[in-house]
């Protein structure tokens, strides 16, 4: 008999137990769907959820009760940024029980308050799928401000083995003067790429060295979002036959604070002499090498590519002035020698093939 009333005491502590776990006030976030195929314009609360997809669940334990619902989002954009809000928020006293984000603003859930940094949000929804590390943090009150109960849950999106490499061309290939195609290695969250390129000079020992060197070919062009370049069309200055060119691609991830630059390794590749004759670069009217660095990135690239590598000879050069009159060709020299010094005066080129 003496166990009988041990056992029924063990059980009725346990059911009593579980009774008040079961009364104590609880909030739980709970995420429907993967969040990296996301909007991330669905986080950015407004008065009214309706309209959006269902992407997560609120319960609250026990129901029925009269609660309030405090939050916040941050964002912690890269490994080597730390937490910033986004925006936090606060519901009006509503009956508890469990809801949807869609459920926000269309029901009797509705929010008294919402304040968020616009500019970081703004930021956020640029990405467009997410990046970096989201947290979002939930606090239960009761009618009179008591606090009950939170939740806090991070969402992780960084990769931090994510870098950027160059695909073409390949380390030490050759390459023909007028179409050096380059690609890279697309980047997750990339809002630009920054192209850098510069002539390898004789004996040099450190690339790094080279690629920063005065008077660059390509000076950290800023080619957009597409991962695919002929360098031939973006020179900042004409390079010739025989050169080697070291090349680097950064890809720039916009930010609060700067934003993030991802560098690539670089690689060095030759330029084609035309026709493979060695002595052919030492052929060249250098006048046509000056002209072509004036006019580069200025009239079609083909034509300067050309003129630089000595397809085109002076003779079938015509300069002409605002007048449409004929420039000798020992006037325009001088000309030329004044423009090179006073790039700010040339007001427009046009070029026309015949």
């Amino acid at each position: 008999m003496r166990r009988k009333n041990i056992f029924f005491t063990i059980l009725f502590l346990l059911n009593t137990s579980l009774l008040l776990r079961a009364q104590t006030p609880q909030i739980k976030l709970n995420v429907f769907q993967d969040l990296s195929t996301v909007d991330l314009g669905a986080f950015l609360i407004s008065n009214d959820l309706s309209g959006q997809p269902r992407i997560f669940q609120v319960t609250i334990i026990p129901e029925g009760k009269n609660v309030v619902v405090q939050g916040k989002v941050e964002w912690k954009m890269d490994l080597s940024s730390s937490f910033r809000e986004i925006f936090n928020f606060k519901t009006k006293v509503f009956r508890a029980r469990s809801f949807t984000n869609a459920d926000v603003g269309n029901t009797d859930i509705q929010l008294e308050s919402i304040n968020g940094d616009k500019t970081l949000a703004e930021e956020l929804a640029k990405r467009g799928k997410p990046t970096g590390v989201i947290g979002i943090t939930l606090q239960l009150f009761d009618d009179r401000g008591n606090f009950l109960s939170d939740n806090y849950e991070k969402f992780d999106f960084l990769n931090p083995a994510q870098t950027i490499s160059i695909i073409a061309p390949q380390d030490g290939s050759s390459c023909d003067i007028g179409n050096v195609q380059a690609q890279w290695t697309p980047v997750a969250g990339a809002t630009s790429y920054i192209v850098r390129a510069n002539i390898v000079p004789q004996g040099s020992s450190s690339l790094e060295n080279a690629l920063n060197g005065g008077d660059p070919l390509i000076k950290d062009k800023n080619v957009g979002v597409a991962n695919v370049v002929n360098l031939s069309t973006i020179l900042d200055r004409q390079w010739v036959g025989g050169q080697r060119v070291v090349l680097s691609v950064s890809a720039y991830i916009s930010g609060p604070g700067g934003g993030t630059l991802l560098k690539s390794s670089p690689v060095t590749f030759l330029l084609n002499k035309s026709g493979n004759n060695q002595s052919e670069a030492a052929n060249i009217n250098p006048d046509l090498i000056r002209l072509a660095n004036l006019i580069s990135s200025q009239v079609n690239q083909e034509f300067v590519a050309r003129l630089s590598s000595g397809n085109i000879s002076i003779d079938q050069i015509q300069i002409t002035d605002e007048n449409n009159h004929t420039i000798t060709l020992a006037d325009f020299l001088q000309i030329l020698t004044f423009l090179e010094s006073h790039k700010e005066s040339v007001i427009s080129i046009n070029f026309t093939a015949k």
